[in-house]
């Protein structure tokens, strides 16, 4: 038995009835029933709250699925789905047996970045571009049978929920950004368009975004992992039980929350979906022609690793070193790993070359269970030398804020009146929920797959550029980050996604940089807007101030707008529209777009439009600065602005959007403008 009691369990899933299987991090699968699952409390638990060994090696899988009759869906990751049955002989005591077709393949091709539901045997998965598709199983005893219409589009932009999960007879519930739990309904029973309410969500009023290892079981019984609150955090293992007393008929009756619900059921349950395969790398930044230290922790008993080039011009990764079979080692994490990083020992080293095979930019180490589960580690690989005159800024502070691997980061409940020190030894960097972002992740993203969606068209149309993470700016940024007049090489920096965290010095270069010549590139949204600060080994941030309030750079008098000409514009949140154009003539490049003043651009996005999510505008005057586009949210759309080189200090472009990224492989329009910033900015 090889699991962290920090990380015990790779998924809970619901099998109704207060039935909840989990899939250990050494793949042994265990049956547990919460008996008062109807009412909650007081908490009861078959076998006095032991789960029941009934399987092993169910680590394999990337997700699994459960109905209430004891049939199990499991997901192979060469997309292959496998059925299963359990059939319990005692419900005290969890005892049973296997159905002897179980293993049987049901399904092929279930390459979906999310699957939902098993209920009814319907399966809702979500493809990379957000659209919902509707499946039912119709076999018995494992025979590939799916009920006609399976595959039948019924929904649309779903990447904005970032947790979605089912409850039997069409009822789904998602978690957005900035809302409660959402409530939806399908009515439909053979993949026709049939939503109660209308297809518009009900707001539930309680259960949040940012919440862990939310399921249903049944009837409205919710569940979730509680976040530990304490400073510093302890582990997060008490189960929380909540229901939903009229889930069938929420848009009627109204939301009806059961009495106690809240109540804590149960402990031992903490979960990390990657814990059955994971790693981090020693720096998340490494110079060319030096090597990378790789620390993974696994229960398999080997794996592969691989290096990948993610941004190559082709678009998909290129494989940089082909895969080496290791021996797995499961690693403990150390105690306070929160603060401290995961403690793990080296377990190989990448040899990061020159040249053309190794550009300065963003790989991965690509680990892969012996069944193909994967876990990616990403890096910087900055140039030796400055080689280009573009520089690209990779937010890995940014990727630290929202990373909820190990259940804590910059957003999380808790730490009341202190500061929050986050290690960057840690897994799955550049992600909030997962670290697929080798593909569409069926989420909306503001971290590294947005960044790499632009950094992919940049080469892809020969735009080069040297890479370099936040660490790099703050740490050396004053050698490398120089303008020719400053005897230095660049003449433009660019600013990704999402760069809403920077260090005093990372900011101060940045501004040296820019009142030398230098010109600014700022396609994201929330930009500069915090500081914080690196711990003295250089491992962790250090967020906020020793208060616990949030260090807004504004409130220091340093507005990001000084440098970016706009400034984070908070009544316009999760809301999305296109830009309307406002200028063709006062503005280097919008020549050749093809677009006139009131036309639209950027209407379709990765996520949702170009204008939104979190948008930027001016709050004051800006001298001199020409608008180019507006976005058309109903509450202030971002800001599409050119400041004009002034005195010494070089231009500034800014799209101040959140989603912008998301159009750029999409809109022409937006390609071509782009096209045009890129060549003023080496001129």
């Amino acid at each position: 038995m090889a699991y962290d009691p920090q990380q015990r369990f790779l998924n809970l899933v619901p099998g109704g009835n207060g039935i909840i299987y989990t899939i250990q991090a050494d793949g042994n699968l265990y049956w547990y029933r919460h008996i008062n699952w109807t009412t909650g409390t007081p908490p009861s638990w078959a076998n006095s709250g032991s789960g029941r060994l009934i399987g092993t090696s169910w680590h394999k899988f990337r997700f699994v699925l459960a109905a209430a009759d004891g049939q199990i869906f499991a997901f192979m990751p060469n997309g292959d789905l496998l059925w299963y049955r359990y059939m319990l002989s005692d419900i005290n005591t969890g005892a049973g047996s296997w159905h002897s077709a179980s293993g049987s393949r049901i399904g092929t091709q279930w390459n979906f970045p999310r699957v939902i539901g098993g209920w009814n045997n319907v399966l809702y998965a979500e493809d990379g571009n957000g659209d919902l598709r509707w499946y039912k199983y119709t076999g018995t005893n494992g025979s590939f049978s799916w009920a006609a219409n399976s595959g039948s589009k019924i929904g649309s932009q779903w990447q904005t929920y970032t947790q979605l999960f089912a409850d039997p007879n069409g009822v789904i519930f998602g978690t957005r950004h900035g809302s409660a739990l959402s409530w939806f309904r399908y009515l439909g029973t053979n993949g026709t368009f049939n939503w109660a309410n209308g297809g518009v969500p009900v707001d539930t009023t309680i259960l949040g975004p940012f919440e862990r290892g939310l399921f249903s079981n049944g009837s409205g019984a919710v569940y979730k992992i509680k976040t530990n609150t304490a400073n510093p955090p302890g582990p997060d293992n008490q189960l929380q039980w909540y229901r939903l007393l009229n889930s069938e008929t929420v848009n009627t009756s109204g939301v009806q929350w059961a009495g106690g619900s809240g109540a804590v059921v149960g402990s031992g349950f903490t979960r990390e979906n990657s814990a059955a395969l994971q790693g981090y790398p020693t720096s998340l930044s490494t110079r060319q022609g030096t090597s990378l230290g790789i620390h993974v922790s696994t229960t398999f008993p080997s794996y592969t690793s691989s290096t990948l080039r993610l941004a190559p011009t082709t678009g998909a990764p290129v494989v940089v070193t082909q895969p080496t079979t290791r021996t797995g080692q499961f690693q403990p994490l150390q105690s306070g790993y929160h603060s401290a990083g995961c403690g793990w020992s080296q377990s190989f080293s990448v040899s990061v070359g020159t040249g053309t095979s190794w550009p300065s930019g963003v790989y991965a180490s690509q680990l892969k269970s012996p069944q193909g589960k994967e876990h990616n580690v990403m890096f910087v690989v900055r140039p030796s030398t400055p080689q280009r005159q573009i520089a690209v800024l990779v937010p890995t502070n940014t990727y630290n804020a929202y990373n909820f691997w190990g259940g804590h980061n910059q957003y999380t409940t808790g730490q009341a009146g202190a500061q929050r020190t986050v290690t960057m030894q840690r897994p799955q960097m550049g992600t909030s929920w997962d670290n697929f972002y080798t593909t569409p992740t069926g989420i909306i993203d503001h971290l590294l797959y947005s960044d790499l969606q632009l950094f992919r068209w940049m080469s892809s149309k020969s735009v080069a550029y040297d890479c370099y993470a936040d660490t790099d700016l703050h740490a050396t940024g004053a050698n490398w980050l120089r303008t020719p007049s400053q005897g230095g090489h660049y003449k433009a920096l660019v600013l990704t996604t999402h760069p809403e965290y920077f260090s005093q010095t990372a900011r101060d270069n940045v501004v040296a940089f820019q009142n030398n010549g230098g010109r600014i590139i700022y396609l994201g949204g929330n930009g500069i807007y915090e500081r914080m600060q690196y711990t003295a080994d250089g491992n962790a941030i250090i967020f906020r101030r020793p208060d616990g309030s949030r260090d807004v750079y504004a409130d220091s008098g340093q507005p990001e707008s000084q440098i970016l000409g706009v400034s984070h514009y908070q009544p316009t949140y999760m809301s999305f529209a296109p830009y309307q154009v406002r200028d063709t003539t006062s503005n280097p490049f919008t020549a050749g777009t093809g677009l006139s003043v009131g036309d639209t651009f950027g209407s379709v996005s990765y996520d949702i439009a170009a204008s939104g999510w979190e948008v930027d505008r001016r709050q004051g005057a800006v001298p001199g600065s020409v608008l180019i586009a507006e976005g058309l949210n109903t509450t202030g759309g971002a800001e599409m602005l050119y400041v004009p080189a002034s005195d010494t200090k070089g231009w500034v472009f800014s799209v101040g959007s959140l989603s912008f990224t998301g159009s750029v492989p999409i809109d022409t329009a937006i390609q071509k403008l782009l096209l045009n910033v890129f060549t003023q900015a080496v001129a």
